[in-house]
């Protein structure tokens, strides 16, 4: 008689760890970053701000082109942290603005780098479902699963941060195109290559 009440007991224990794990599977907190990705020390005396759409050929360039340069010269040697910030000039590239804030930290820098690298295979597409499509599977290649894309994507919070770094960005800084470059609080005006820009910051610095 006792022996089957602990048997019972032992039974009912396991089901109530068993619903339990299955409860917190189905609503695990979906972690989603409202910040803008920052590569170097916060207390850096040099500040340089991006302002970039993931669909511009021209933030591609930039981003492939004169970043790497940009990080080994400053961000590497402490002098200077950067950040990329969003300012997405339509659907597509809002909705790739929306997925990067459920890139694990580690793995930002090499989605931005993804997408550029891709930029005409996934934002060409006949509807906003095709690309959706094209964003989800260099996501899921980022261990992003369906459940945290979709999350990501429809949460509202997350949109409004992207779209609201858009509207700060025009008001402080009077942005109208991309890719914008802001250092120490101006707006840079000279030409987009490394030399001009070194040469730009070795004045203010």
């Amino acid at each position: 008689m006792h022996l089957k009440i602990f048997s019972k007991m032992k039974i009912s224990k396991l089901l109530i760890k068993t619903i339990l794990l299955l409860f917190l599977l189905n609503n695990k907190t979906i972690a989603i970053e409202l910040n803008s990705h920052t590569i170097g020390k916060e207390n850096s005396a040099i500040s340089i701000e991006i302002f970039s759409s993931f669909t511009c050929p021209h933030c591609a360039k930039l981003h492939l082109n004169i970043l790497p340069d940009l990080i080994k010269k400053y961000t590497d040697t402490g002098r200077a942290k950067i950040t990329l910030k969003d300012f997405p000039l339509d659907l597509a590239a809002l909705n790739a603005s929306k997925i990067e804030k459920c890139i694990p930290v580690k793995n930002k820098l090499k989605f931005h780098d993804t997408i550029y690298l891709q930029q005409s295979e996934w934002a060409s597409g006949s509807n906003i479902e095709e690309i959706n499509q094209k964003l989800k599977k260099i996501s899921s290649d980022l261990g992003i699963s369906n459940e945290i894309f979709n999350s990501c994507l429809n949460d509202p919070k997350n949109e409004e941060f992207v779209l609201q770094t858009r509207i700060e960005a025009q008001k402080k800084f009077n942005i109208n195109a991309t890719p914008t470059i802001v250092i120490n609080n101006k707006k840079y005006n000279g030409d987009y290559t490394i030399s001009a820009i070194s040469k730009y910051i070795e004045k203010i610095n």
